[in-house]
């Protein structure tokens, strides 16, 4: 049986989590957005480097973990 859970560092684990309910979304004024949280650039280049988002023109989506 396998666990739907994302093994990721605990300072990208809050963000993984908010990745699985929606994408971010590209702020005018720079960096990135879910809702009304801001999310640092360094976060989002973090979450792409490690493989687990992709950058979609103006979104920020979780990685498909099937996909190599």
């Amino acid at each position: 049986m396998k666990s739907n859970r994302i093994f990721a560092p605990p300072q990208d684990y809050y963000y993984l989590r908010l990745l699985e309910l929606g994408p971010f979304q590209r702020r005018a004024r720079g960096g990135w957005r879910f809702g009304t949280k801001v999310i640092n650039d360094a976060v989002i280049e973090r979450l792409i480097a490690s493989g687990k988002a992709i950058l979609n023109k103006d979104l920020v989506c979780l990685a498909d973990p099937t996909k190599k």
